[in-house]
């Protein structure tokens, strides 16, 4: 599941359109601040253009190169002079909406006093993004375009769901986890798969399957799922 929201600027204070293609080769990082930001704009740009593209069409065919810039109102060389491919553009896409909602669950979690709080924060944040059925149809598109990539032929560094997963590490810790970084792991990746299988189904979770695999994830981490403050 991604949240799909271009912004000018990342929820947690960075800048999500630099960092998700940090790893490649496209993008060089320019000495004059002037030309950064409009090179950073350029790539938020297509990255919003990619995502209008990739709803439209839906799960039946990919976007060409084409479509996208027409979409964003820029050239080819533009487009080039970011993305080595269009594979690399939708993978961007889809690290940037991870890196959003991790900005994202960063405010929920800062908002809880205790490590069960940030936990259950943590797990109703993510699951609570499939309740927004335009969301849900975005990411619908943008997960089956980068299911159609062949795996490690992007150049774009996957680091999304790692940063998501590893604001668990901390609370868990504070919780007596006796593997923090285990039990981060097994509970992302259920939450995740769960997410992404209500998106791939075109379903909602309801209240209750939220707050049973809210209390599922706690027990399975040693951690009493009562009432939190």
């Amino acid at each position: 599941m991604v949240m799909t929201e271009v912004r000018d600027s990342a929820p947690d204070g960075g800048d999500h359109s630099a960092m998700v293609l940090r790893g490649g080769t496209q993008l060089r990082r320019q000495p004059s601040p002037q030309r950064q930001e409009r090179y950073d704009e350029e790539v938020r740009t297509l990255i919003g253009a990619a995502q209008v593209v990739m709803r439209r069409l839906g799960t039946t065919e990919v976007p060409r190169v084409v479509d996208i810039v027409v979409e964003a109102g820029m050239t080819n060389q533009a487009f080039y002079r970011h993305f080595r491919s269009r594979d690399d553009l939708i993978v961007a896409t889809y690290e940037y909406g991870l890196l959003l909602l991790h900005g994202y669950l960063v405010h929920q979690l800062s908002r809880r006093r205790t490590p069960k709080g940030k936990l259950e924060a943590w797990i109703t944040g993510v699951l609570a993004q499939v309740a927004d059925p335009s969301l849900a149809e975005t990411s619908r598109a943008i997960l089956w375009n980068v299911n159609q990539i062949p795996t490690g032929s992007s150049e774009v560094q996957d680091v999304g769901l790692r940063r998501v997963s590893d604001l668990l590490i901390e609370p868990l810790v504070q919780s007596g986890s006796t593997d923090p970084d285990w039990d981060a792991g097994a509970i992302s990746s259920l939450v995740m798969a769960m997410t992404n299988q209500y998106v791939a189904d075109g379903r909602l979770p309801s209240r209750a399957e939220i707050e049973r695999t809210r209390r599922f994830c706690l027990r399975g981490a040693g951690i009493a799922p009562g009432r939190t403050p």
